[in-house]
């Protein structure tokens, strides 16, 4: 339950951005296919940048105790992912297909609930 702790949160984070940074390393050409008229390349790129961040996540969430700091700059990335999804949608409106749309919808979604689940815990972290 990512909405339970600040370290649950960050966990989850870590792992919805490794599991997504595999499958773009592991597929990129199938899953650019699916977006449509797009480079595989770019999301090779991203998915070994996801993986970076998520090892980072991981190591801010294993420590103890989590540095409310680096947590925020965390939610922080996660805010400036989600604020960036419409303006990508938009740029990239040409090249994407309707499912690329949908995609990028998804993970910008996603990102936006791990991000208010760290933010409801380095809240709680400040109440207690």
């Amino acid at each position: 339950m990512p909405w339970s702790s600040l370290k649950s949160a960050l966990l989850f984070n870590a792992a919805c951005s490794c599991l997504l940074g595999i499958a773009l390393l592991l597929f990129p050409s199938a899953i650019a296919g699916l977006m449509g008229d797009f480079s595989p390349l770019i999301l090779t790129a991203l998915g070994a940048g996801l993986l970076i961040f998520a090892v980072d996540v991981a190591w801010v969430a294993t420590r103890e105790p989590i540095s409310p700091a680096l947590a925020r700059l965390i939610t922080f990335a996660d805010l400036a992912w989600v604020l960036a999804t419409p303006v990508a949608m938009l740029v990239a409106a040409p090249w994407l297909s309707l499912w690329g749309q949908l995609l990028l919808l998804d993970v910008g979604l996603l990102v936006a609930f791990c991000g208010f689940c760290q933010w409801r815990g380095i809240q709680w972290l400040q109440w207690a």
